[in-house]
């Protein structure tokens, strides 16, 4: 589920460039451009490119099955590189980091945990001048472990190629397909998605993410979303080699728009759905375990260019 967020979050990237290329970026236009940018609830860093900082607590998650739980906070960010526009195509390079502190309690052994996800993304943005049509690819390798040591196991690998169809100013859609490689394993998934805008209103609808957002203000947004959670790492554990969290966050969210490139953003809600397993070094699972919901907040920092 880990590279599946930022994966399919790109969809929505792209359609928001499709939008944004109809209006040129000037002091006089900021607002208008604020006007077609997505709703980032979850701060994965989609829309208008900029440096992103988020932390996440959640409250602890309970076992199931058994005494104890899991308490879990994260840091992510993300770093635009390079882009380069080229004829109807632009290429971009972009950089994020994740650090998870996941405290285990004990569980299988295992206590406190810091744990890192390392990923670069190339990406090709196609939108032919007076066409309704664009088109998304990229690929992102990365790896996701706690470094105290590096191998092929720490290595994944995901891709994806979408088209898409702005059929009026306010209601795009879009398919393709999403590859991924990880843990020994290959996954290819359909993704389909469309986004609604009847200002001042939005609808995000790319599954796994749902959101629904209301521009209250030129500078407030206010937005319902569910999203998921989680991710997959390597460890060096005499008995534990990979730790995989999934979950769904739903969330209410206040995003509020400081200057023309600050927004911060506060959300909070539940973390549903959670479930952890403990894999060996021969991808034996050693543990399953279903995690009960928990509070989570989260605030998110992003200057945008």
């Amino acid at each position: 589920m880990k590279k599946i967020l930022p994966t399919l979050f790109a969809l929505l990237c792209a359609s928001t460039l499709t939008s944004s290329a109809q209006t040129p970026m000037d002091s006089s236009s900021a607002t208008t451009a604020r006007s077609v940018d997505l709703i980032d609830p979850a701060a994965f860093g989609f829309g208008r490119p900029g440096y992103m900082v988020d932390t996440t607590f959640i409250d602890t998650q309970d076992f199931a099955n058994q005494p104890g739980g899991l308490d879990f906070t994260e840091v992510r960010t993300i770093l635009p590189v390079w882009t380069k526009k080229v004829n109807d195509l632009r290429i971009g390079l972009s950089l994020s980091y994740n650090l998870s502190e996941l405290d285990f309690n004990g569980f299988a052994g295992l206590q406190s945990e810091s744990l890192h996800t390392l990923e670069a993304q190339v990406g090709l943005f196609w939108r032919p001048e007076l066409s309704r049509w664009w088109g998304l690819g990229f690929i992102t390798p990365g790896v996701g472990t706690d470094f105290q040591g590096l191998s092929w196991d720490d290595f994944e690998v995901s891709g994806l190629g979408l088209l898409g169809y702005r059929y009026t100013d306010t209601f795009s859609l879009a398919g393709g397909l999403f590859a991924q490689y990880g843990a020994q394993e290959v996954m290819i998934v359909p993704a389909l998605g469309f986004i609604w805008k009847p200002d001042p209103f939005i609808v995000q609808v790319t599954p796994p993410f749902v959101v629904l957002g209301w521009r209250a203000t030129d500078r407030v947004t206010l937005s319902l979303s569910a999203y998921p959670s989680g991710g997959s790492w390597d460890v060096e554990d005499p008995a534990v080699n990979r730790v995989e969290l999934n979950g769904w966050q739903t969330a209410a969210s206040l995003i509020y728009q400081a200057t023309d490139r600050l927004s911060i953003s506060l959300r909070a809600g539940m973390n549903v759905g959670g479930e952890l397993e403990l894999r060996d070094g021969s991808n034996r699972v050693l543990a399953n375990e279903t995690l009960e919901s928990a509070p989570f907040s989260a605030v998110n920092l992003r200057w945008q260019f």
